[in-house]
């Protein structure tokens, strides 16, 4: 029996195991969050166009505020859903 284990666990097969159960785990993290991450995104490209001139005006200073409001928005809701489950 203990030939058996022996011949299949070895600490390369063992951090090669870790490795696939934290990928699987990002990639389930990530799936869940994927609104966060849009919203997040939008925000950046908003404050990426806004700043390119080097001058925000008040307009753009509401756009930017919105944008980080969507991204609370997201979060919470994410986070509901998460505690309804249970």
């Amino acid at each position: 029996m203990i030939e058996f284990f022996s011949d299949y666990m070895s600490w390369s097969n063992f951090f090669y195991l870790v490795g696939i159960i934290l990928a699987g785990y990002a990639t389930s993290v990530t799936a869940k969050n994927r609104a966060i991450f849009i919203e997040i995104q939008e925000l950046v490209e908003t404050l990426e166009r806004v700043n390119k001139d080097k001058k925000v005006t008040a307009a753009e200073k509401k756009e930017v505020m919105k944008e980080a409001l969507d991204v609370a928005k997201a979060i919470i809701a994410s986070k509901w859903k998460f505690w309804r489950k249970k």
